[in-house]
């Protein structure tokens, strides 16, 4: 029996270490972690372990967690866990999402919350947002009671596995067309259009275009190199730049002058993620001004993929600038009405051809 010091290792090779405990129950050696070193200090594992052997000694354990935390506790620990070990990037929107969910049920044991309470959390909330945000919010609770229970915090039923994620009708990407394209652009602020035209030209996400250096940027070799830290897949990828992105990074390196950055806000500063409105702000009244209705920045991502395509690209080739894990994640784009009608045709005519050629080989004789 004793305490001791367990170092686990993260997905991208990082190691925390953790305080646990060991004991024996009924023969058998029992491992129990009781929290990250430095939230849980070595005196305080030390309690917990002879509080295990009092209940060892009257009889009362085989195997008895310890004081399950409340949500406001273990939210903490968990977005500690989300920025320091898995170093997710949109940790900050995990914990905008469970600050909502804290205030109603913060003082409540993780035990205490029920599926009833997540059901009732549905109802209010489509009173104000759509289906798929509920979600988004609901998926980091799940989450939370998922790693709570494999730290042995939690021993109950996930309550929000057992209420479910709404159903979400997906709706088809927008894809802008050549001419709203030409009335985006104009309607634009000359700060955004380079930003826009490098979206339409590579696919790349708005946080890879926004934090985009030059230092990443190869003019000799035409390519744009997008690191793992920004990377979604957490993957190296390199992007190839057309003679048309060429032209408008060229300009753009005159513009920002010596600024490390590629694109700057109007006052001339790299855009912040404190601040990630700065760019939507600009982008919505640029649509607004074109009389373009429903369109996000990502859809001009969907835009180059689909065009892409369209055009005859080798979908494994347009996964990889997309940085896509799946190659069914890139099938999205496909249009399968134009596909299937292709090989429709392609097969009503193959009889056909396949005369064309014997006669064009005869004649050649």
């Amino acid at each position: 029996m004793g305490v001791f010091k367990r170092w686990i290792k993260s997905k991208d090779g990082k190691k925390t270490a953790y305080w646990y405990i060991r004991y024996m129950v009924n023969g058998k050696e029992k491992w129990e972690s009781v929290g990250k070193v430095g939230l849980v200090t070595k005196a305080m594992a030390q309690i917990i372990l002879e509080e295990r052997k009092r209940e060892i000694r009257l009889g009362k354990i085989d195997m008895i967690p310890i004081k399950p935390p409340t949500l406001a506790e273990f939210s903490e620990e968990y977005i500690q866990y989300q920025r320091d070990v898995k170093q997710k990037r949109s940790w900050k929107k995990d914990a905008q999402h469970l600050r909502r969910f804290n205030a109603l049920w913060g003082n409540k044991k993780l035990s205490e919350i029920t599926a009833k309470d997540i059901d009732d959390y549905k109802i209010q909330r489509l009173r104000e947002v759509k289906p798929a945000t509920v979600n988004r919010e609901l998926e980091v609770l799940r989450h939370l009671f998922y790693l709570a229970k494999r730290w042995k915090l939690f021993y109950g039923e996930n309550p929000v596995s057992e209420s479910g994620l709404l159903q979400v009708n997906n709706q088809i990407e927008r894809i802008l067309t050549i001419e709203e394209q030409e009335r985006l652009i104009n309607a634009s602020a000359d700060h955004l259009k380079p930003i826009i035209w490098t979206a339409l030209c590579t696919g790349m996400r708005k946080t890879e275009i926004l934090t985009l250096q030059w230092k990443d940027v190869d003019f000799e070799n035409n390519t744009i190199t997008i690191h793992q830290a920004v990377a979604k897949s957490k993957k190296i990828r390199k992007i190839p730049i057309s003679n048309k992105l060429r032209k408008i990074l060229f300009e753009q390196k005159l513009k920002t002058g010596f600024s490390d950055y590629v694109f700057l806000t109007p006052e001339g500063k790299p855009y912040s993620p404190s601040n990630p409105n700065a760019l939507k702000r600009a982008f919505g009244m640029a649509s607004k001004r074109a009389g373009i209705q429903g369109l996000r920045f990502h859809d001009l991502r969907h835009t180059f993929a689909s065009r892409s395509l369209e055009g005859g690209a080798n979908i494994v080739a347009v996964s990889k600038i997309l940085g896509h894990a799946e190659l069914k994640t890139t099938m999205r784009y496909v249009h399968p009405d134009s596909s299937l009608r292709d090989a429709v045709e392609k097969a009503s005519s193959f009889d056909q051809d396949r005369s064309n050629f014997r006669s064009n080989k005869e004649e050649g004789k």
